[in-house]
């Protein structure tokens, strides 16, 4: 039988006509490859609309008529997406490895679109939570489906450009739950991101499964038909073909990782990192904010308008994705962790004192009561300060400085850690608020942000303009200094 590969070893000038053709349909391989990458953006979005829903829709629901809900039941309906999102990061490994990575991101469509429906149909809390429920396990799949189909799609001279899709319309997401929180009821908005799932139907639809998960399931005939259509020329599919051939076969031999493994030396140093700044990332209560963020700009609390307020909130972080994207290519990672964290340090600590003079009573009270804009520029420094290296730079280092012979799990690990920490965060904020005082909340974020960003900048190892060999390399020397 003929091998795939030797029937695309064509005349050259019938390739010429084919890449001329191509040329001519304004580079049909690019255009393929930029609605795989718009697929994703558009579950960034989505799932960056689900956490910020519950800021402008949890005012909303205390102010319909039709509608009840306690302070108890407002903590569960924002914590239990991120709970749920850590049970379904732990179903995704097998059902997209089962399913294929198109597949699943394709058939997350409708449960995602039901979820909301959920929530907009809602008569009680209990089905409000039921559609955050469903849709904390989709967006929890759809995270880790993501991140596996985009890098095997895109040609390496294409991922920086097209990877700044998915950032922008992350942060485009937020700012839809924000700003669109001002003008629809919570139920208007929960149709809006009904409707925001849809686009992935008629942007992943054209296209085949990844040439890499075709391979690895055994049918490298389809794999080089997809790469056909998503390569300029048949030799580079030929080329891309046998080197993704070569990478199964070592993915092959490194499947059988344990988790024993995964713990011990070298894996255990980037290991502990990586979980040190998801948890650190979370204890910055950047989750927190996100979800409540109306509540905290509270006209009663604040003296300002909320709604505009979190809309600016939204402007400011979308905006903040450009300032990101220009420094995390320039900038070291550490410096950009110390930098981060003395912006976040300074702006929680600013609204703790900001909300402890509210809570004094007296002359002091009534001079923070005429400074309400406090808390609005407080809580625009912070998304600032996020943006430059705290709510970036954790995923960085799973993306660079995890070792390559463990990077799945160990990858999956972490992720894990990051979903069930934002439950307990966003989970106990309510609570913290009204036990402890939001005065004492933001004071406790901001200690814990110092303490962990000094612990963890001297433990990090840079991963700026390092390969994987080389981070490798140096684990491997870590590993064996420490044994001698």
């Amino acid at each position: 039988m003929q091998d795939p590969v030797d029937k695309l070893k064509e005349p050259e000038e019938l390739m010429d006509s084919q890449s001329q053709a191509r040329s001519g349909l304004f580079q049909s391989h690019v255009i393929y490859q930029v609605m795989g990458v718009g697929a994703v953006g558009v579950g960034s979005l989505v799932s960056l609309l689900a956490m910020g829903y519950t800021s402008p829709a949890l005012p909303s629901m205390r102010n319909d008529p039709h509608f009840s809900i306690t302070h108890e039941q407002e903590s569960w309906v924002g914590a239990v997406m991120p709970a749920c999102a850590f049970v379904g990061s732990i179903a995704a490994g097998p059902l997209v490895d089962r399913l294929g990575r198109r597949a699943v991101l394709l058939h997350l469509t409708w449960p995602l679109v039901l979820s909301w429906a959920m929530i907009a149909w809602a008569g009680g809390v209990g089905l409000v939570l039921a559609g955050r429920m469903l849709s904390g396990v989709c967006v929890g799949v759809q995270t880790t489906a993501r991140v596996v189909y985009m890098p095997e799609i895109i040609q390496l001279d294409l991922r920086g450009p097209l990877s700044v899709i998915p950032a922008l319309s992350a942060n485009l997401g937020l700012l839809v739950s924000f700003s669109g929180g001002q003008y629809l009821s919570w139920r208007g908005l929960a149709w809006l991101a009904a409707a925001l799932c849809l686009p992935v139907l008629p942007l992943l639809y054209p296209l085949p499964e990844t040439p890499y998960y075709l391979t690895r399931t055994g049918n490298r005939e389809a794999s080089l038909s997809a790469l056909r259509q998503l390569r300029h020329t048949a030799q580079l599919a030929v080329k891309e073909q046998e080197e993704i051939s070569k990478k199964c076969i070592a993915s092959e031999k490194s499947s059988h990782v344990s988790m024993w493994e995964i713990i011990q030396s070298p894996n255990l140093w980037p290991l502990s990192v990586a979980a040190a700044l998801m948890l650190a990332q979370q204890t910055t209560g950047y989750t927190a904010v996100v979800a409540f963020a109306s509540s905290i700009l509270d006209s009663e609390q604040s003296g300002r308008d909320s709604s505009s307020s979190s809309m600016l909130l939204g402007i400011v972080n979308f905006l903040c994705t450009f300032l990101s994207l220009y420094y995390m290519s320039k900038c070291r990672r550490r410096y950009l962790l110390l930098v981060s964290a003395a912006i976040i340090v300074c702006s929680l600590l600013t609204l703790s004192l900001f909300f402890w003079a509210q809570s004094t009573g007296g002359y002091i009270s009534a001079i923070a009561k005429n400074m309400s804009f406090v808390p609005v520029i407080a809580l625009l420094a912070y998304i600032v300060g996020s943006s430059l290296g705290w709510r970036i730079i954790p995923w960085v280092f799973v993306v660079e400085g995890m070792p390559s012979r463990v990077r799945g799990k160990a990858s999956a690990v972490v992720v894990a850690i990051n979903w069930a920490s934002a439950f307990l965060i966003t989970k106990t904020f309510s609570w913290s608020i009204s036990s402890l005082g939001a005065h004492n909340t933001f004071l406790g974020y901001a200690v814990m942000t110092g303490i962990s960003t000094i612990l963890i900048h001297h433990s990090m190892p840079e991963t700026l303009h390092q390969s994987a060999a080389q981070m490798d390399q140096l684990y491997q020397e870590a590993a064996k200094s420490k044994q001698q």
